[in-house]
């Protein structure tokens, strides 16, 4: 985004797919008078440290995104380190020379104001005002309470242009009760009938949204937490004010047996119980470890939480009901069951976030597959008649 001696940065994320990286388009680090990374994960954070290369620009986040920035991108850099243009030492400067959000502040010649979008712990959305032009971009946001947080907030001034998320843009969730119910039900059927329930989840919000569920709803069974999800949660709890209630992950958290390792994952899979791990798509991390024995148990059970994005073991398992390597497909024993807890807004609360905006911004669609940025723009102009846009990646749009 560039005004008047002000260029700013807003994300710069990876895309990760078999293990390999794919950077997005370059820009020159020498005259960004700062980075914005909206929240932690890794597809708006995960290139950020490239320009720490040869440059050392600012970078501004909230407290808990920067530490768990830090998280995701180290295990990022352990995994492909061998497809990424930075290292470790570009991550530490970047973490070192990172600059806390606060509710607002002076870049260049613009005023930037941050507000919660109700996405993960840590999570903002971001307003720039410069040259008498408001833009505002919501970063990836979620209109309603979930267990863990409380909705985006936003007051918006009379905006020139908004860049909206479009993940959910053309689909309605279920209702959260709904969800939350069937997952205590679905958890409670299995480990009462002798089974473990394997929750694979993301480390960064989802994983401590389902232990806030199952505190919640009084679910009485052994509860165990793994994989990098261990390490996320313990952060998340030093933070308190970004959740919508601290006292009940607290419980959580204190009530889970934490997993120390492989003595421990097999006395977590000998009896009844729950067990939430990353990763959240099968991909690797603890949850693959009791994946390989709960295949071939038809009392367990393998809930999955997440998206499971094409192409993936997750998505597989879902799919076909079939897990393994490549070429090595089976068939699984087990109970596979998919329950929708996004942490994006569906179509319903992204029409409603535009239709209160004021003034006739034009909104940029984006965050999307290609056909859901291009249904969002689409409905957006037949039905509360702003200019709307998909861009193409590299389009340029002036005010």
């Amino acid at each position: 985004m560039k005004g008047e001696g002000t260029k700013l940065l807003l994300d710069y994320g990876i895309l990760v797919r078999d293990g390999r990286p794919s950077l997005p388009l370059s820009t020159s680090p020498k005259d960004l008078n700062g980075i914005i990374i909206t929240h932690a994960h890794l597809d708006h954070s995960g290139a950020a440290p490239f320009f720490y290369i040869s440059e050392s620009p600012p970078v501004y986040m909230t407290s808990v995104t920067k530490q768990l920035t830090d998280i995701l991108i180290r295990d990022l850099i352990r995994l492909s380190s061998y497809y990424l243009p930075f290292e470790t030492l570009e991550l530490k400067t970047m973490i070192e020379e990172s600059k806390e959000i606060r509710s607002d502040t002076q870049l260049g010649n613009a005023h930037v104001s941050f507000a919660s979008s109700g996405h993960i712990p840590g999570s903002v959305n971001v307003l720039v005002e410069q040259e008498r032009k408001a833009v505002w971009y919501s970063g990836d946001i979620n209109t309603i309470d979930t267990a863990l947080l409380e909705r985006a907030q936003y007051n918006l001034p009379e905006l020139d242009m908004a860049i909206v998320e479009s993940t959910y843009a053309t689909v309605d969730h279920p209702p959260r009760e709904e969800c939350e119910r069937r997952l205590v039900e679905t958890v409670t059927e299995v480990v009462e009938g002798g089974g473990l329930a394997l929750i694979p989840a993301f480390s960064v919000g989802r994983s401590q949204e389902i232990l806030c569920i199952l505190q919640k709803h009084g679910f009485k069974h052994d509860v165990a937490l793994d994989g990098m999800s261990r390490t996320a949660t313990q952060t998340i709890l030093n933070s308190p004010e970004e959740l919508r209630d601290a006292g009940l992950l607290r419980k959580a958290a204190d009530k889970a047996k934490w997993v120390k390792g492989e003595r421990d994952r097999k006395k977590v899979l000998k009896k009844p119980g729950v067990v939430i791990s990353s990763s959240g798509l099968l991909t690797g991390g603890a949850s693959t470890y009791y994946m390989e024995t709960i295949k071939n148990r038809s009392k367990d059970a393998v809930v999955l939480v997440s998206f499971q994005i094409p192409g993936t073991p997750g998505r597989t398992l879902l799919d076909q009901g079939m897990y393994g390597v490549p070429g090595e497909l089976r068939k699984v024993k087990c109970r596979v069951e998919w329950i929708n807890f996004s942490s994006h807004a569906d179509r319903g609360g992204l029409m409603r976030l535009v239709k209160s905006m004021k003034g006739t911004p034009k909104i940029l669609c984006v965050h999307g597959e290609a056909a859901c940025c291009q249904g969002f723009a689409d409905a957006i102009r037949s039905e509360i008649g702003f200019e709307a846009y998909a861009p193409n990646l590299g389009d340029c749009f002036t005010l």
